[in-house]
Order: C-alpha cells, then sequence, then structure tokens
C-alpha cells in the first residue's frame, strides 16, 4: 500500500469517471485527509462517447463530490470525433484526453499530484497487452506507484478487493455499459483473455505482474552498462563500438531520446545502427526528427542535422503584440484567446508584467527563468523539467531580457512566474506558436 505520508501539505487530484475504481479511491482518500494532511480536489473527464449516459455520470460525479466537499474541474470532448480527425482508435483518442486533461491541471499550478484508480489487474492488462504486440524488455514493464506527478494508490490491490471495499463502505457508483464491449482490444483482454488465463492457471494476473518487476530490475542494470559507451561532446552523442547488441541498442536509444526521439523509431533503426559498425567509416543511418548517425573513428555519433533558416537573418527583435518571424517558428500574439493546434501550448500572459526591455531572440548561455512555484532555474534545467525535446530547444522563440538572460517567455512551452495571470492583470495577452 501506497506510503501517503510523503504528500503532507500537498494538493491530490483524483481523476473521477463515477466507476467503482474512482469513486473507492475518492472515498479512501477522502477518509484520509486530515490524517495525512494533504489537500484533496477531483477531475472528471467527459468523453462524449455515451451520449446521455456519459452526462449522468458527470452529474454523479458532481453530486458525489459536493457530499464530500470537495473541488471539482470537469473537462468534455468529443472523443468520437477527435479519434476520426486524428485517424486513431477511440480507446486511444480518450486516453490522450484524459492525460491532457492532466496536463492542463498540473500546468496551471492548480494541484501537485493526479491520482488515478488503476489496480493490480489494470497492470497485469498492461503487460499482456504490450507482450502480445511484441514489445521488448525495455516495454513490458507495467504500471508503478509513482510516476512524477501521477500517483496509483490502489495499485497493490486487486479489482475483488475495491469492490469489497465499495461494498463494506456502501459506496454507490456507476456503471460504465461499455466495460462489457469487446470491440476494444483492452476490453477484449480483461472480459476474455485474462479469466481464461486465470481459469488455466491460477495466480496468471499476479504472475504477469512480478514478470514485469522483475524484467524492469532486469532492464535498469542492461542499461546501467549501456550507459557506460556514451559520451557527450558538443551536443552530440556519441555510442562507442560494442559487439554485445542488448547493450549497444540500448545506448542507441539513450542517445536518441537525448537528441528528442522519443517516438517513431523501430527496431529496424536500432538493428541498422548496429550494422554500422561493420560498415566503413563515414556511413550514414538517418532517423526521425532530422537525427543522423555517423560511422565514425571509435563508435557511432549521433547528431541533429541542423537546417539553414532554423532561426532568420536577425536573431532578435524588441517585443511587441506584431510577433515574430523565428524561422521554423512564426510567432502570433493576440489579445484575443486563440484555440490550441499541435504540440505546442497557447500561453496566457500579463502583458503589462513583460519589461521594455524584452525582446524576442533565441537560447544562450546564461539564460534563466522563474518556474511556476519551482524558483529561478537555469534555462538548460527547466527543458529537462519540461521534457522539452532536445531537438527544438535551439528552434523555440523566447521572450526575455536581452542583456541579462532572464527569460519570461518560451514559446510554445511555458511562462515564467513573473509574468504569469492574476486577478489583477487588465491586460492579457496570448502567445502561441506555428510551424512555418
Amino acid at each position: 500500500m501506497m506510503d501517503l505520508s510523503i504528500f503532507s501539505k500537498k494538493r491530490i487530484c483524483v481523476a473521477v469517471s463515477g466507476g467503482v475504481d474512482s469513486v473507492s479511491l475518492l472515498h479512501y482518500l477522502q477518509a484520509r485527509e486530515n490524517e495525512y494532511g494533504y489537500v484533496l480536489s477531483a477531475v472528471h473527464c467527459e468523453h462524449g462517447i455515451r451520449g446521455e449516459e456519459s452526462l449522468s455520470d458527470a452529474r454523479f460525479v458532481q453530486t458525489l463530490c459536493a457530499k464530500y466537499g470537495l473541488s471539482l474541474r470537469v473537462f468534455s470532448e468529443d472523443c468520437p470525433m477527435r479519434a476520426k480527425r486524428d485517424k486513431q482508435s477511440l480507446e486511444t483518442a480518450a486516453r490522450a484526453f484524459r492525460y491532457e486533461c492532466f496536463e492542463t491541471l498540473l500546468k496551471e499550478g492548480a494541484v501537485d499530484f493526479i491520482a488515478l484508480a488503476h489496480h493490480k489487474n489494470d497492470d497485469a492488462e498492461t503487460v499482456l497487452f504490450r507482450l502480445m504486440r511484441g514489445t521488448s524488455l525495455t516495454g513490458v514493464g507495467g504500471m508503478s506507484e509513482m510516476n512524477g506527478k501521477i500517483i496509483r494508490p490502489f495499485l497493490s490491490w486487486t479489482k475483488a478487493e475495491i469492490e469489497e471495499y465499495a461494498r463494506e463502505n456502501g459506496l454507490n457508483y456507476c456503471v460504465d455499459s461499455t466495460n462489457k464491449e469487446t470491440d476494444a482490444t483492452r476490453n477484449k483482454l480483461r472480459l476474455e483473455v485474462l479469466p481464461l488465463m486465470e481459469k488455466a492457471v491460477p495466480n496468471a494476473a499476479e504472475n504477469l505482474v512480478r514478470f514485469s518487476r522483475l524484467a524492469t530490475e532486469d532492464d535498469e542494470v542492461l542499461y546501467g552498462y549501456a550507459k557506460e559507451l556514451l559520451s557527450v561532446k558538443n551536443g552530440e552523442m556519441h555510442v562507442a563500438f560494442c559487439d554485445k547488441k542488448p547493450l549497444f541498442r540500448r545506448a542507441c536509444l539513450l542517445a536518441l531520446k537525448t537528441l528528442g526521439v522519443e517516438k517513431d523509431y523501430t527496431a529496424l533503426h536500432l538493428e541498422k545502427a548496429y550494422g554500422l559498425q561493420s560498415l566503413e567509416r563515414g556511413a550514414k543511418l538517418s532517423f526521425p526528427q532530422g537525427v543522423e548517425a555517423e560511422k565514425v573513428e571509435n563508435g557511432i555519433r549521433f547528431y541533429q542535422k541542423k537546417e539553414e533558416n532554423f532561426i532568420p537573418n536577425n536573431p532578435w527583435k524588441t517585443f511587441s503584440c506584431e510577433g515574430f518571424d523565428g524561422g521554423r517558428y512564426e510567432v502570433n500574439v493576440s489579445h484575443s484567446p486563440i484555440t490550441e493546434k499541435g504540440e505546442w501550448r497557447v500561453l496566457r500572459v500579463d502583458g503589462d508584467k513583460i519589461p521594455q526591455t524584452a525582446v524576442y531572440r533565441f537560447r544562450r548561455e546564461g539564460d534563466f527563468i522563474w518556474r511556476f512555484g519551482g524558483g529561478k532555474k537555469t534555462l538548460k534545467k527547466f527543458f529537462n523539467e519540461e521534457k522539452t525535446p532536445v531537438a527544438e530547444r535551439e528552434y523555440l522563440p523566447l521572450i526575455a531580457d536581452r542583456e541579462s538572460g532572464e527569460v519570461y517567455v518560451v514559446c510554445g512551452v511555458e511562462i515564467s512566474e513573473k509574468v504569469k495571470v492574476t486577478s489583477e492583470t487588465a491586460t492579457t495577452i496570448y502567445i502561441s506558436i506555428q510551424k512555418k
């Protein structure tokens, strides 16, 4: 069971769908709020999937939170339309929507942690799903009780234990009719595959979870050895020659992630990278997001291929609401809300707090920012904490002091504590970036 004492004086927001798992988690945490000293709230994500039933669930959650005296944020989205637009499964679109809601609350500084009601059966289902899709040892790891700002207090509980908790405490909850449908892959695993596995091999779910934990431990050891093959020079990653493919492959993955490549690569990419070792010096391989690998004297060099137009000829301009031509990205400034599109955020700024010495420019040595509740940070550390792709950091326009190095806005990413919008703000401006 998760140690709740570590959340003393923290703000925990429970994601409540209205089902038995999340209602039980809300009750469990609310009953211990005074004992452990955290502050509880809730969020409900209405997916627009089940019509009136979905709206009824939202009303149920509102009534429940009012009963507990908890604040509640409700987000709504037409996930069927989103899935069609983005050419995704409904499952994927709904999950992306939920995590966007969570990210919004965290970015706003409204909460410190998001609590999800995942349990041991969910964990086993995740492991099985990944195994069936052909994952590697690295990808077979299941869920964790704490992953950054996401916490899962019920992860050590089984579904049966949660249902028993609900019965013992007389909890009412909603039943999602789509949970019984087997169109979605997850539901097939939950309703058909896992029960058959449990019937054939008792404790199959428990064994899957244990396997994932052991696999994660093994993987961490292999990554520890793989790091010894890595070196950094002038912003480039070098992987030393190695005939042990599991170590070399992991070192290449670390190099790619450092350069901002988190997805779109395949096992074939890594196989070809291993093959570069046997080719002549100068042989190259292209990866997603403009990253290239080249055989050099002592190993494989990974680097970001520079674009000729990544910054304009005039790399800075006095700040104004006219915006800025930033080469790869164009900065747009408006006094009216802007619809958020793509991967970069629309930022709200108190226009009167931006000093007259501010300019549009790009990052440079010594830059720093005062982030929300986090104190003064170097821009490099800020980028690391925000998980901003390394490949994009040189391209993102800043609004910063021309001389001192203080950054007020990282366009598309975040703003400084010093220019945030408050109840006293008279002039709100909206800043967005668009890839050219």
